[in-house]
């Protein structure tokens, strides 16, 4: 389920982005590494929650476009990834998400109602508990499954047991007691999270809401592959959602 790596295979210098304020966060014993891209403290912030491969350096490339929107950027590296310490588990990705969290609310002060929670495949998990739980402005899933459960049926003819008795990954169960805006974005082709999950979610969800299938788009690429219609919808979306105006 999680695919940690250590090293940084980028860097914000060398694709030209501003040097981020760097911040060690305290959660549960473990020490989470995070980056703070700052355009303007006044604008609406992105909480990060990324999903379960690589770590914070592999999404420079799409929040080098959320930048360019204006926008601040937070995001962290849970327990085993990245400069984190610790060993990654369910609970503790959840547990990492909402003190991270905190520390942007609390520690750097940024007003919860103009923060848009992302949450980025397996980081849909935490994201979905977080805009349950917390004041924040909106909630973005991209390549988000609708439960373990599901995703496993759907790709498994015989599961193992575990994936019944994991209750903690079902975001259909969360997202209904989401309270806010919520943007859903899925690539056509994505085989990892087949698109239907997405759909699943979208029924699920209280409105407002909205569904966009990129595409040709696969994993979590949709920024890439349709750069102009995936940074139109964030757009409109934090302009309808944290500046209260019309697309």
């Amino acid at each position: 389920m999680f695919k940690p790596t250590k090293e940084h295979a980028d860097t914000p210098s060398r694709l030209g982005l501003p040097p981020p304020s760097e911040f060690f966060v305290e959660s549960g014993g473990a020490t989470l590494h995070s980056w703070f891209f700052e355009t303007d403290h006044s604008s609406a912030t992105v909480f990060f929650v990324h999903g379960n491969a690589g770590n914070i350096a592999d999404r420079l490339k799409v929040i080098k476009g959320y930048l360019k929107l204006g926008l601040n950027v937070f995001i962290f590296d849970p327990r085993g990834y990245g400069k984190s310490d610790g060993r990654p588990a369910p609970k503790a990705f959840i547990q990492d998400a909402f003190s991270a969290y905190s520390h942007l609310t609390e520690k750097i002060g940024i007003d919860p109602s103009k923060i848009i929670i992302l949450g980025q495949s397996l980081g849909g998990v935490p994201a979905v508990r977080i805009a349950s739980e917390k004041k924040c402005a909106g909630l973005v899933l991209e390549g988000t499954f609708a439960s373990v459960r599901l995703l496993v049926k759907d790709l498994i003819p015989f599961p193992p047991i575990w994936v019944f008795v994991t209750p903690v990954l079902d975001n259909l169960r969360e997202i209904k007691k989401i309270a806010v805006p919520v943007l859903i974005i899925a690539g056509e082709n994505d085989e990892t999270i087949p698109p239907i999950n997405s759909r699943r979610l979208y029924e699920t969800a209280p409105e407002p809401k909205e569904l966009l299938i990129v595409a040709g788009a696969l994993h979590t690429d949709m920024y890439a592959k349709s750069p102009d219609v995936y940074f139109g919808a964030w757009s409109r979306f934090v302009k309808q959602t944290v500046y209260n105006r019309a697309g």
